[in-house]
């Protein structure tokens, strides 16, 4: 028994050692900022020893000595030998022992990673499945940071809710956005979208004056730094600039021939008593398909058609799309999921038509489509599941939703032309259907009764998917503001404490930051910020957003974690500018964001190229810093009830949360 002891110790012993070295050698053929294995010699650590349990040195000290006696001998009698032999075993132990490379598909890279928003957006993102490349300076600040987060390096468990598939987490230490040769071309590999949580770091000096560490500064960090991103981009991941040049689509059902329109079937109000009609013809030149009917108010007052089933799943799409010739009226698109039990339940969604007669694109997104159940919006019906698509239709109604009256109905023939000349983009699948109703039976104010033709290009129905922003940049309510102010001393004087002490002029390279990425032809969103508190907040509560720089409030980091993840999985939110706050109203409080609500938040809001077209002015051009205000100033400022509010709010958070510490302390005594 002693000796098998002995025997268990010695062995243990020399994998031990064998492991400290191998360890050892490993760290040593892995670079800091990368993570491919190199040669190198053999480096003995005696620090490794002195880690090894106590039993295990002294069970197995013939081991041990025999190892280190090998390594002795070899090194003083055959030096070159030992290198060559050395870089040999190590490069041998180094791939027995690394592990399989993590994949990096469809990966976030996180700028910031490790700040206190940085690393809210990683777990949200690591959370929701998606790889996540953590772009950091300090490996070890990383690790710290992610590990009170319940993060790991590579795969992730689940939430513990169970919600979320756990994601994969890498992270790429050594990464400086002030140095462009730390932004290399395997940092960028497999990303598909960006996220900068940038900011400037400020600490105390080793004078012990308070400053920016290493020459961190916003004007290095903000702006130039989006700038060597946006450069990086271009050069290494062109796919990324490329991918958001144009909505991609896929024919699904084309619309051609006769044999195509064979999946087409009549479903006029005669089903209901009605004197309607219409047929879905392809167009004699052989262009695409023509809609034509007789519209007749008395009875139904709709005319339609439908698809037979198709049993479909188009959950990797955003919408359909269609290119079609009207005279003016307003059309409806019908989806049928997993209703055909149920005959009078359908999705829904409206498109125009020009009064000119002239072809249009429709694009109709999923979450344009509105539940409907006996000619009334199902506000208990779920939005609708691309992934479950079994029917789709074109009606012609006198209504609108809710026997709302359609504003362009006319009664009489109707023609509705699907264009075939040429390849365009996504489009709804939806069902072709003329009628004087809108939704919940409203009238439908472009309804006309009578004769009516719909051209539909011949390539038909096709699923598009548009582009998701590249780059979501967060920056800070204030900014746009602090631009227009200028130099204006008297303007500054009367705005919000921030604007007024703008510390390092901040605001101006937060801004300088926007204009940079907003002219980088990148799809992006801009998600400004209003005062980040995570002390003060209670409860959760709806969020507001809005644009042209106006909003005044707070929000907590988490809550811009959210903002941030919503915004990569949305079209919706590509190439807005916004500001964002906790509402603060009786009727937003104790309510929480979810999918609809976050889509209509970015649904609500304007393009930037369009703001002017809603009234908001063209963004400011960018302008220098203004001089820091005066110490007297400065006292002045940190005066103001705002400012005082803040602290106190602050204040009376900390000793809340000192409270609940010494509880849970005494509870675990």
């Amino acid at each position: 028994m002693q000796s098998i002891c002995s025997t268990r110790l010695q062995s243990k012993a020399s994998v031990a050692v064998r492991s400290a070295v191998t360890r050892r050698t490993v760290a040593l053929a892995r670079p800091a900022q990368r993570r491919t294995l190199t040669k190198t010699a053999v480096a003995f650590d005696p620090q490794e020893l002195q880690n090894l349990p106590k039993e295990v040195l002294l069970g197995g000290a013939a081991a041990l000595a025999g190892l280190v006696g090998l390594i002795g001998y070899a090194a003083a009698n055959n030096p070159a030998a030992d290198m060559a032999g050395g870089e040999a075993a190590a490069a041998e132990s180094a791939q027995a022992a690394a592990p399989a490379p993590l994949p990096r598909v469809n990966a976030v890279l996180v700028f910031g990673a490790s700040g206190k928003l940085g690393r809210k957006v990683v777990e949200r993102l690591v959370r929701s499945g998606r790889t996540v490349i953590a772009a950091v300076r300090s490996a070890d600040k990383a690790a710290e940071v992610f590990e009170a987060a319940g993060l790991k390096e590579g795969y992730q468990q689940p939430s513990g809710n169970g919600s979320g598939s756990g994601g994969i987490l890498i992270t790429a230490a050594g990464v400086d956005v002030t140095n462009p040769a730390t932004l290399s071309a395997e940092l960028f590999e497999g990303v598909t979208q960006v996220v900068s949580a940038l900011g400037p770091v400020a600490g105390r000096l080793p004078d012990g004056s308070f400053g920016y560490i290493d020459g961190m500064s916003p004007e290095r960090v903000e702006t130039q730094g989006m700038a060597n991103i946006v450069a990086a981009l271009a050069k290494h991941a062109p796919g990324i600039a490329s991918a958001g040049s144009g909505i991609s689509s896929s024919s699904i059902l084309p619309m051609a021939s006769a044999e195509d329109l064979a999946a087409w079937e009549r479903l006029d109000d005669v089903i209901m008593g009605g004197n309607s009609s219409s047929a879905l013809e392809a167009a004699a030149d052989g262009s695409g398909a023509v809609w034509k009917g007789d519209l007749v108010v008395e009875g139904g007052g709709f005319c339609g058609a439908r698809t037979k089933a198709l049993d479909m799943d188009l959950s990797g799409y955003d919408g359909l799309q269609l290119r079609v010739k009207g005279d003016g009226q307003i059309f409806k698109f019908n989806i049928k999921t997993d209703q055909d039990a149920t005959p009078e339940s359908t999705y829904q969604a409206t498109f125009d038509t020009s009064p000119e007669g002239d072809w249009t694109t429709v694009r109709l997104p999923w979450s344009s489509f509105v539940p409907v159940k006996q000619a009334q919006s199902d506000p208990n019906r779920g939005p609708l599941d691309p992934a479950r698509i079994s029917k789709l239709g074109l009606v012609l109604s006198r209504f609108e939703f809710n026997k709302a009256p359609h504003p362009s109905y006319r009664p009489g023939k109707l023609e509705l032309a699907i264009d075939g000349s040429r390849t365009f983009q996504p489009t709804y699948v939806v069902s072709p259907a003329g009628c004087r109703f809108e939704f919940n039976k409203a009238p439908n104010p472009s309804y006309r009764p009578g004769k009516f033709q719909l051209a539909i290009d011949g390539s038909g129905i096709s699923a598009y998917k548009a582009p998701r922003p590249a780059v979501v940049a967060i920056s800070s309510a204030g900014v746009e503001r602090n631009a227009i102010i200028g130099d204006d001393a008297a303007a500054r004087k009367a705005d919000i404490p921030i604007i007024q002490l703008n510390p390092g002029g901040v605001l101006n390279w937060k801004y300088e930051a926007e204009c940079v990425l907003r002219a980088s032809g990148l799809p992006y969103t801009v998600i400004r910020c209003t005062g980040l508190d995570d002390k003060g907040i209670e409860g959760p509560a709806l969020l507001e957003a809005d644009q042209g720089d106006t909003l005044i409030g707070v929000i907590s980091r988490d809550e811009a974690a959210d903002t941030v993840l919503a915004a990569l999985a949305r079209p919706e939110a590509a190439n807005k500018t916004l500001e964002l706050r906790r509402g603060e109203g009786a009727e937003a409080k104790g309510k929480s964001m979810n999918e609809a609500r976050f889509n209509r938040l970015f649904l609500k809001l304007a393009l930037d190229r369009n703001r002017w077209r809603v009234g908001l002015q063209p963004f400011p051009r960018a302008v220098p810093p203004p001089p820091p205000p005066s110490e007297e100033r400065t006292k002045e400022i940190l005066a103001d009830p705002r400012v005082q509010a803040v602290k106190e709010r602050e204040s009376k958070a900390k000793e809340a949360e000192g409270v609940k510490e010494k509880e849970l302390a005494k509870a675990n005594a």
